[in-house]
């Protein structure tokens, strides 16, 4: 019997355009680029999610990777929030899901810069019953010790839970400690997956 579901954030309750943030900036295609792969596409935006990092020490590591462009990645940085724009679906979802009687949670890589910016886009959360957020824990998905450490703090019996993540190794790294998980695609999908489970 599911009782709880366990949401992924970005790409699955909001949307997560950092292409799109960038290109509001209306630089040439070599700065584009350029800053695309020192930011978003660099190992060290990873370390933004894990949460050890001070937000200098995360902006000098993005400028490290392109110094030439140390203004264009100063001022993306400063507004990265924008790249987060909820979902139309999200808080009625979250609120036919509880109406059942299901609790909800979050699991999330996200970092602590763009948490900070994206209040708004993010008040789904007080609908919830809980939420990990990678930068508090200093853990980041697929390690299996995020996973177990939701599962601890909520009381959540893995058999008895439903994963949704756009991750494919996400997914694996929940599935491999016994929870029900699903690769998330769309909301329509996501939801007839879920129905099913709950009619079974």
């Amino acid at each position: 019997m599911i009782k709880s579901i366990i949401f992924d954030i970005g790409m699955v309750l909001a949307d997560y355009n950092w292409s799109g943030y960038l290109r509001s900036f209306s630089y040439s295609k070599e700065t584009y680029e350029a800053v695309a792969n020192a930011v978003f596409l660099s190992p060290t935006w990873v370390e933004c999610d894990r949460g050890v990092l001070s937000d200098q020490e995360l902006l000098s590591g993005f400028i490290h990777n392109a110094p030439e462009y140390e203004k264009e990645i100063k001022e993306v940085y400063d507004t990265v929030g924008r790249c987060i724009k909820q979902y139309d679906y999200t808080i009625p979802w979250i609120q036919e899901l509880k109406s059942k009687g299901l609790g909800i949670y979050a699991l999330s890589n996200y970092g602590e810069r763009m948490f900070a910016q994206t209040g708004k886009e993010l008040n789904f959360l007080k609908y919830m019953d809980g939420a990990l957020i990678s930068y508090q824990d200093h853990l980041i998905k697929p390690d299996p010790r995020i996973y177990q450490t939701l599962l601890n703090r909520y009381n959540l019996i893995p058999q008895e839970t439903v994963f949704f993540d756009d991750n494919e190794d996400n997914v694996k790294g929940a599935s491999d400690l016994g929870i029900n998980a699903f690769l998330f695609h769309n909301y329509q999908e996501a939801n007839e997956q879920l129905q099913a489970l709950l009619e079974a």
